[in-house]
C-alpha cells in the first residue's frame, strides 16, 4: 500500500466515516429525507474542495443540447470508442466535479468519448427510475448517436457499478445489442445485504459503514423485493454478459458483492477479470493522486483495448 493511500485511509477513517455513521443513525428515526439533503450539501462542498485546482485541458467537456442530464467528455486527440459511465453515490447523491475529472482521465487513457449521465436519484425517484435512465442512455447511444456496440463499453463505480450490472441485464431483456465489455469498480450487487464482508469488514473499511446500507435499500427500493434478479444481480442469469472486469478492495464492506458477481459470471461461462486490491479505499481508481489509481487505470486500458475494438 502506498503512503498516499495510507494518508487517504486515515483521513477517511477520522472524518468521513464518522459523518456517515452519524447520518445513518439520524435517518433511522424517521428523518431520511432531511438526512439525505444534509448529505448532499456535505458532498457538494467536498466535491468543490477536491476539484478546485485540477484541470484536464486536452479533454473537452460538452453538454448535450437536447439532453440536459447528459454530458459528453471527448478526447480531442481522436475518438476510437464510446464509454457509458455511470456514477456512484448510493443512487441518492452525485459528485459531478469528481466524475467529470475521472471521465476526462478515462477518455484520455482509452482514446474514447465518455458519456456521463445524471440519472434520477432516490428518494425522490425510487426504483426503477435510475435503472430505466441508464438503459435509455444506452439505447440513445445506439440508436441516436450511431455508437457501434462492438466499440461500446459500460462502466461504473459503487452504485454505478451496480447500475452497470443491472443495465446489462436490462439490455438483454430489451433485446438490444450487448456492449463490447463492462467494468465495475466496487459494485453493490446484492440489495438483500447477504455478503459476509458487510459485517466482517465494518471496522476495517476506512470510508463506509454498514449502517448506511439498510438506509440506501429503503430509499432506493421502497418495498420492492431485494432478491429480484433485476434488483440484485448476484441472483441473475449472467450467461449473456459481455467480458466483465471487476475491482474490489480487501477491506471494504461490499467487497464480497464484487467477488460474488465475478465468480458467478465466471461459473456461467462469462469472460471475467477480478482485481482484489489490498486495503485500498472504496472506488480508489477515481483518486488520481494515488499510485494505485494509475495501476488500476492500466488494467482498465488493457481490458478495453482487448475487447472494445477501435475504429479502423
Amino acid at each position: 500500500m502506498s503512503w498516499q493511500m495510507r494518508v487517504l485511509n486515515a483521513i477517511s477513517r477520522s472524518v468521513v466515516k464518522p459523518a456517515v455513521k452519524k447520518a445513518s443513525a439520524q435517518a433511522t428515526v424517521g428523518e431520511e429525507y432531511a438526512t439525505i439533503q444534509k448529505l448532499r450539501g456535505w458532498v457538494a462542498n467536498m466535491d468543490a474542495f477536491l476539484t478546485r485546482r485540477d484541470t484536464a485541458p486536452s479533454v473537452a467537456v460538452e453538454p448535450v443540447a437536447d439532453h440536459p442530464d447528459y454530458l459528453w467528455v471527448n478526447n480531442e486527440a481522436g475518438v476510437r470508442r464510446t464509454i457509458l459511465y455511470l456514477h456512484g453515490g448510493g443512487m441518492v447523491v452525485h459528485v459531478p466535479g469528481l466524475y467529470t475529472q475521472w471521465a476526462q482521465r478515462l477518455a484520455a487513457a482509452t482514446d474514447a468519448r465518455v458519456l456521463l449521465i445524471d440519472y434520477r436519484l432516490a428518494p425522490e425517484h425510487p426504483y426503477p427510475a435510475s435503472n430505466e435512465d441508464c438503459l435509455e442512455a444506452y439505447r440513445w447511444l445506439l440508436e441516436d448517436q450511431g455508437a457501434a456496440s462492438e466499440r461500446l463499453v459500460i462502466a461504473g463505480d459503487s452504485a454505478g457499478g451496480y447500475l452497470t450490472l443491472t443495465t446489462l441485464l436490462r439490455i438483454q431483456e430489451a433485446g438490444l445489442a450487448r456492449p463490447a465489455c463492462a467494468i465495475a469498480f466496487s459494485p453493490l450487487a446484492d440489495f438483500s445485504l447477504g455478503s459476509d464482508s458487510i459485517f466482517r469488514n465494518e471496522s476495517a473499511d476506512p470510508l463506509l459503514s454498514n449502517r448506511l446500507l439498510p438506509l440506501v435499500r429503503k430509499l432506493v427500493l421502497g418495498g420492492h423485493a431485494a432478491t429480484d434478479p433485476l434488483v440484485s444481480p448476484v441472483y441473475a442469469d449472467l450467461r449473456n454478459f459481455p467480458p466483465l472486469q471487476v475491482h474490489v478492495s480487501s477491506n471494504e464492506i461490499i467487497r464480497d458483492d464484487g467477488l460474488r458477481i465475478a465468480q458467478r459470471a465466471q461459473a456461467q461461462g462469462v469472460i471475467s477479470e477480478m482485481y482484489h486490491w489490498h486495503k485500498t479505499t472504496h472506488v480508489h481508481p477515481l483518486f488520481k493522486q494515488l499510485p494505485e489509481s494509475q495501476w488500476a487505470m492500466e488494467k482498465v486500458v488493457r481490458f478495453i483495448d482487448r475487447y472494445a475494438a477501435p475504429v479502423a
